[in-house]
């Protein structure tokens, strides 16, 4: 009888140690995707800015939001965010002027962020169709807020407004 117990016991705690080590609150490390599948092109011309948390009492909620060169028409949006919470879906806006000056102007709404993954929602890449989108980013006046409701949780400036922390041309 105390055998069983015993052996029931370690099974018991052998399945919690590997259900510990098989889940994680880290995400994925979003790298800049340079490649696509066979037969498609390969986007290596893009611009990284990092996107801080904008929560001081938050889940410290900050990644970095991506633009690649796709073609002379097509700009690609990338969203790679840490400690986001994997129930919640949170909104993503560009804004125009620096984030300092807190402009309530929205110049595009990008997609939903999936709190599981930390990217958008809907697809990996956000489609922005202008022809002077990337070309004209250096000069772009604005800044990316990603909000959980009203609440702005993390925040970054891009464009003339910060210094792209990678960059490949």
């Amino acid at each position: 009888m105390k055998y069983n117990l015993l052996i029931k016991g370690l099974i018991i705690v052998t399945a919690l140690a590997i259900a510990g080590l098989l889940t994680s609150c880290e995400q994925e490390d979003y790298q800049p995707a340079t490649s696509v599948m066979p037969g498609g092109g390969t986007v290596t011309t893009y611009k990284a800015y990092t996107l801080g948390a904008a929560d001081p009492g938050g889940e410290n909620i900050h990644g970095r939001i991506v633009f690649y060169k796709y073609s002379s028409t097509v700009t690609l949006v990338q969203m790679g965010l840490y400690n986001t919470d994997p129930d919640t879906e949170y909104a993503s806006e560009i804004y125009i002027g620096a984030l300092i000056d807190g402009s309530s102007t929205v110049s595009k709404a990008l997609d939903k962020v999936n709190g599981e993954s930390g990217g958008f929602t809907t697809y990996k890449y956000f489609t922005i169709k202008d022809e002077t989108f990337f070309d004209g980013l250096d000069a772009y006046d604005a800044n990316v807020r990603v909000k959980l409701g009203a609440t702005v949780v993390a925040a970054g400036d891009i464009g003339s407004n910060a210094e792209p922390v990678d960059v490949s041309e």
